[in-house]
């Protein structure tokens, strides 16, 4: 007995360990899984977001079917297709369904990859793009060149079908000029006459806002935030249908879009004999013949989710959504007589459900190709009884369907469509396109953008090609090299034409050559350097820097310390200077031909080195020493105060530490110097904790002063009235002359034009590219740091002489023995055949 009463409860505290282990563990298995069976899907229409709410109630009612496939589907209303798709990049959002064009964008520019596929009637995962035009209209047109000044209606800006197909056709066999070789909007809207193209003013597509406003004239939406919009009545393929119908001449559509509208409670009246379709030789056919008569084919559109989802969470996201299918399908797919393809898609065959691959459970799904046949029995639990007993009426939304169970009795229960929309309000293609009957899931290997695009890939690329293949950008230092091959990094990203290249030349001069030879394309010169380069190399400057003055100049100043009082402008015998570089306009030119000019200094004809060598004590002139910039005598003196080491040296670029304004600021500051000649932004581009190099930590704007032509001294902020003179910006400069190709300019200031639209900002980005950004210790590398925006040259403006002006003109002249030959030796020429003439014929 005492024995029994003991076995008794040494079992029943087992029995309690056990029961208490396993609630544990169920329990944490409960909060595991409720993290990871979230999923949140995207919608952009209210009509969708019915649907979708349905959805979860469908969802939720058959829970126990889904056994571990089982997600907590909720449902996000998102502004538009853009902001799901950065909602679901940032993790905030789980998946949405894409047309084929914005899978590219989402993949490309977002990181969402596509892990399921729609699958059409008879196992396609392909549809056609077709032109449809009104029975009887437009007799005029007989090719698709004749489609110019047209109206079009274009389902939106970005759609495989609907937009990228027929650009991409009337580009190559059409006469589409490409006006912008970086908004091909700008192509169509050249082509078009008034059409609705929505999307077609957003930024997206309108980086710049210079698109005109034509592709969206006939758009019906409400203003603001209504008209050529996603929420636009003109928008998708049913909008591009309606638009077709009340005010288009043709319209970019799905093969099967006419038919579906047709059939749809909002155009009953309205018949499939109306319509024809266009074929891109000019014929028209009927809309069954577009087998014969379309202008593409296109992958059928996609479920995307996060590239950061694991393997195993998409393969989990597939098995639920097959299930889904399977209990919420009721279109057979048919005709599929090889369903487990090798492949998933080729031309138009049938899509691939690998059963060799351990990938994919198909005890889970049974027959996909016909999902009705297993349909009842998973409406049944596991005890035989049906599970849809109380829960009449659910929302309208469920239409009651009839179940025969044994004994012939009639059970009513409701029903959730997944592949139907015309209940939510007449709206099609919820969540799902309507003409669908299945989804296909993607092999892991091909869960890209390019590998679900396949061949179509190369459709929307060859839209965005540009005339000009590429662009050649010269630097003189390995630092500019560096931050030149992080902005063809950038540009690539976005996909900006021409395709960028660099090259490093070893000085400016070099350059020049590079550029005149074709070796190079373009550069980027301070304002002396473009009249070297026109005057010898015929050059012209087409793009300038903005600074703080809003035009394309800035003022040339002489700096002390004011801590220093004995230094002042009107004599400087003996000091030591410091330069941005010889022959810099800031830096040598106007300091020296005011100093010359002035009678300072002694002019030894023009030989300004020789003047500032014997005036000044020591100097630091980047370049003085240099054969490419002084052809005559080297004097040492001019790089005594320079910091470069080894062949670093009083070079001419930024391996040099001295080079340029803010080294000739730093000259100041640590390197000895009594006066730098720089731009009046420098001071306040390096002092009061913006440079965090040791020589500007201490260093604030009031520890300097300007030093005025009369001798006086002011405040940095008065350098207005205390300067040098007013010289005009650093300039993008390209071949001229002989070498002048308009085409190829136009290409390269469109380039720029997008480059600083995307990477113009001047904070510093981890994790991005700033054009007018130097990396610490480098300073104005490629570009001004100073830089704000760069601004075309007008056409009439790009020569070098009339770009700098007269006043750079004198002072170059006084300073440079040189300038001016080449014009002087061609004017003797004319004289001279001028008096041969006279002396002849007179």
């Amino acid at each position: 007995m005492v024995f029994n009463i003991w076995h008794f409860s040494a079992l029943t505290v087992f029995m309690l360990i056990v029961c208490f282990d396993r609630t544990v563990h169920a329990q944490y298995y409960e909060v595991h899984r409720t993290k990871l069976d979230q999923l949140v899907w995207c919608n952009t229409l209210q009509a969708e977001q019915y649907k979708c709410l349905n959805f979860t109630v469908a969802l939720e009612r058959d829970r126990a079917l889904f056994d571990d496939l089982y997600f907590n589907v909720t449902c996000h209303l998102g502004f538009n297709t853009e902001e799901c798709i950065q909602l679901i990049d940032s993790e905030k959002a789980h998946m949405m369904s894409l047309d084929a064009g914005e899978v590219f964008i989402a993949g490309r520019y977002n990181s969402l990859i596509p892990i399921m596929q729609e699958g059409l009637e008879g196992g396609f995962t392909n549809y056609y793009a077709v032109a449809v035009v009104k029975q009887g209209t437009i007799p005029e047109v007989t090719s698709i060149r004749d489609l110019r000044g047209k109206k079009a209606c274009f389902s939106e800006v970005g759609s495989q079908a609907g937009w990228t197909i027929p650009v991409y056709m009337l580009q190559k066999e059409g006469g589409m000029e490409i006006v912008d070789c970086n908004n091909h909007v700008k192509s169509a809207i050249n082509f078009f006459g008034k059409s609705c193209a929505v999307n077609s003013l957003t930024n997206k597509y309108n980086p710049i806002g210079d698109n005109s406003d034509r592709l969206c004239a006939i758009c019906t939406g409400k203003v603001p935030g209504g008209k050529c919009t996603s929420a636009d009545p003109y928008a998708g393929f049913e909008g591009a249908f309606r638009c077709l119908l009340e005010a288009g001449d043709v319209a970019f559509l799905k093969h099967t879009t006419v038919n579906e509208m047709i059939d749809s409670k909002q155009f009953k009246s309205v018949t499939a004999d109306r319509f024809e379709l266009m074929c891109t030789d000019g014929q028209r056919r009927p809309l069954s013949e577009y087998r014969q008569c379309n202008w593409g084919l296109v992958p059928s559109h996609a479920l995307v989710t996060s590239s950061a989802r694991t393997s195993e969470e998409r393969k989990r996201y597939q098995q639920f959504l097959m299930k889904a299918v399977n209990l919420y399908s009721s279109k057979p797919v048919i005709n599929t007589t090889n369903p487990l393809s090798d492949k998933r898609y080729d031309g138009f065959n049938t899509f691939d459900r690998n059963s060799d691959d351990k990938y994919y459970d198909q005890s889970q799904f049974k027959d996909f190709a016909n999902p009705s046949l297993d349909r009842d029995q998973d409406r049944y639990d596991r005890f035989g009884n049906t599970r849809y007993n109380g829960f009449a009426n659910i929302d309208s939304a469920f239409g009651p369907e009839r179940n025969l169970t044994e004994g012939n009795d009639t059970q009513l229960y409701e029903r959730f469509e997944l592949f139907e929309s015309k209940r939510y309000g007449g709206r099609l293609n919820l969540m799902f396109q309507d003409a669908a009957r299945n989804l296909v899931p993607i092999k892991e290997e091909d869960q890209s953008f390019g590998g679900y695009l396949g061949h179509s890939l190369g459709q929307i690329l060859e839209v965005r090609q540009c005339p000009v293949g590429r662009m050649t950008l010269c630097v003189t230092s390995d630092p500019e090299l560096e931050k030149c091959v992080k902005m063809r990094t950038a540009l690539k990203a976005q996909l900006i034409k021409p395709e960028m290249n660099c090259y490093k030349a070893h000085s400016h001069i070099n350059c020049m050559q590079a550029i005149q030879s074709g070796v190079a394309d373009v550069t980027v010169l301070d304002a002396s350097d473009v009249y070297t380069a026109g005057l010898r190399h015929d050059l012209i400057p087409f793009i300038s820097e903005i600074y703080n003055l809003g035009e394309p100049e800035y003022y040339v100043v002489a700096l002390a310390k004011e801590e220093d009082p004995d230094t002042e402008l009107t004599y400087l015998k003996g000091k030591y200077t410091c330069h941005s570089g010889i022959n810099t306009a800031a830096g040598w030119v106007y300091p020296l031909a005011y100093l010359i000019s002035n009678g300072w200094i002694r002019p030894y004809g023009c030989d300004s080195i020789r003047a500032a060598a014997e005036y000044f004590t020591k100097s630091c002139v980047p370049g003085a020493i240099s054969t490419e910039y002084n052809t005559g005598v080297p004097y040492d003196n001019m790089c005594d105060l320079c910091h470069g080491a080894s062949y670093r040296y009083c070079r001419r670029d930024a391996s040099e530490d001295y080079y340029g304004h803010t080294g000739a600021f730093r000259c100041l500051v640590e390197g000895g110097g009594h006066v730098a000649f720089v731009k009046h932004t420098t001071v306040s581009e390096n002092t009061g904790g913006k440079r965090r190099e040791w020589w500007a930590r201490n260093t604030l704007n009031d520890d300097f002063e300007l030093l005025c032509p009369d001798g006086t001294r002011a405040d940095l902020k008065d350098f207005k009235t205390c300067n040098l003179g007013k010289v005009k910006a650093n300039a993008v400069v390209t071949r001229g002359g002989l070498g002048f190709n308009e085409t190829q300019v136009n290409a390269y200031m469109n380039l720029f034009t997008y480059a600083q639209q995307y990477y113009g900002r001047k904070e510093l980005d981890s994790f991005g590219f700033s054009m007018f950004y130097s990396n610490p210790p480098y300073h104005d590398l490629i570009f001004q740091d100073a830089t704000r925006q760069l601004q075309m040259i007008p056409p009439e403006k790009r020569r070098y002489d009339l770009y700098l002006g007269g006043d750079f003109m004198r002072a170059r002249r006084i300073t440079d023995c040189e300038s001016g030959a080449k014009r002087s030796t061609i004017s003797i020429s004319v004289v001279a055949a001028c008096v041969l003439y006279l002396y002849v014929y007179v």
